[in-house]
């Protein structure tokens, strides 16, 4: 079996205000609204967005990454999964985040080991039309 690495999307729905403690990154609030969460996963994607969408269905399990904790919450919905096995997480970041009414809502949510400068991997979108 070959397992395909690289980047993914995870697209959320947090379906009100939140506050809640993401590991280092300590309390952080999310508001309501449609959210964009970009991964990699080099032992392979499919098996990464297997276990991100266990955690949201099962509500349960033990947090490694900083979007585990948005996932356990039961405010918040997985609505889809986008795998993008020849794409760089970076890339993808960047190019999400120059979307006009697009928000960093916790600087770092994601990026704390990007090298490319990243401000975060997790966006806040106005609307589900910023999904392409």
């Amino acid at each position: 079996m070959v397992r395909k690495r690289g980047a993914y999307i995870l697209y959320l729905e947090v379906q009100r205000p939140l506050a809640l403690n993401i590991g280092a990154l300590g309390h952080r609030q999310f508001p309501a609204g449609h959210y964009a969460y970009i991964g990699s996963a080099c032992g392979g994607i499919d098996r990464r967005i297997a276990r991100h969408r266990r955690l949201a269905v099962s509500g349960n399990g033990k947090p490694h990454w900083h979007i585990d904790y948005l996932l356990l919450d039961p405010e918040v919905r997985l609505e889809e999964e986008k795998p993008l096995s020849k794409s760089s997480e970076c890339a993808i970041s960047r190019a999400i985040a120059s979307r006009q009414g697009v928000t960093v809502p916790v600087p770092g949510f994601g990026a704390t080991d990007c090298r490319a400068g990243c401000e975060a991997h997790l966006y806040r979108m106005t609307d589900r039309a910023h999904r392409k």
